[in-house]
């Protein structure tokens, strides 16, 4: 038989496959009794695999376009909406932020009523002065928490303790960042500290080795730090951005702590405060820092 002749007996061979009628049936298998039964071939149960797929096609292409659906694909999307949605997260944040200066401040009239603060000290004094107040007392008066955390730190750092004097001489910090002295320190007109004049979104390094023992944010002084380093000496960075450390942390020296805002220079967003302590007096930062 020549090779024409056997290739055109395959393709016959493979139509009449293609056609062929197979028999499926669905039976009771307690009874054997045949409940349903459906003749088909495989070119018949190919075409109707494509035309179900292409049904289903059609139908979700119709379901997107035809109705409110089509509103989610991203081209799609109103301008308007976007831009709603925008000011609307704005605004929750912006909420959020005023439920917890409430907050902070329904904390300080607890502190006037229940004797911790003075009446007389509040008296005549708008809100925000009485809660920067109490704030300002509360840290001057450190909590059990504090105590706690400064008597561990001092335990375990009780052989560099025993040295203190010597080695203050030579305790050398770095600036916390680049910029401009615009406040400077001045205790006898509240001032316990210097300002920094940053450029916006400016990186807030940790002057020293040391161990976050506080950071977060209240009224007065926006998202601020406080790190406590060898010989009991604290710092402390306010008027950030946003911080990326937390409480209990072990940073180094040089190590980014936060960032400032991204302010126009006219609001003084982006000046940054920063304090020395030790022993609970304020120290002139500049005794212990250069600034270029």
């Amino acid at each position: 038989m020549s090779k024409p002749a056997i290739k055109k007996k395959k393709r016959i061979l493979s139509l009449k496959r293609l056609t062929t009628r197979y028999k499926v049936s669905i039976m009771n298998e307690s009874t054997l009794e045949e409940v349903y039964n459906r003749r088909v071939s495989a070119l018949g149960l190919s075409v109707i695999t494509i035309l179900l797929i292409i049904a289903t096609i059609l139908f979700f292409s119709a379901l997107i376009l035809y109705t409110p659906l089509k509103g989610f694909l991203p081209e799609n999307v109103d301008d308007n909406l976007r831009e709603t949605v925008a000011t609307e997260s704005l605004q929750i944040d912006s909420l959020t932020e005023v439920v917890e200066l409430q907050d902070k401040y329904i904390e300080a009239i607890k502190a006037v009523l229940s004797g911790d603060i003075a009446v007389d000290t509040t008296a005549g004094k708008s809100a925000k002065e009485v809660l920067v107040a109490v704030q300002a007392q509360q840290f001057k008066e450190k909590t059990e928490a504090e105590k706690d955390f400064a008597r561990n730190y001092e335990d375990d750092e009780k052989f560099n303790l025993m040295n203190a004097t010597q080695e203050s001489k030579s305790l050398t910090f770095q600036h916390p960042a680049k910029g401009i002295i615009t406040g400077e320190y001045n205790p006898s007109k509240g001032s316990y500290g210097i300002d920094i004049s940053t450029l916006p979104q400016s990186s807030v390094s940790a002057v020293y080795q040391g161990i976050v023992f506080n950071s977060g944010y209240d009224f007065s002084s926006g998202y601020y730090v406080e790190i406590i380093h060898p010989q009991n000496y604290i710092s402390i960075y306010k008027h950030l951005a946003g911080i990326y450390v937390r409480k209990g942390e072990n940073v180094k020296a040089g190590q980014v702590i936060g960032t400032m805002y991204n302010g126009d220079k006219g609001t003084g967003k982006h000046v940054l405060h920063f304090e020395l302590w030790n022993e609970n007096v304020a120290q002139n930062p500049l005794d212990y820092m250069v600034f270029e």
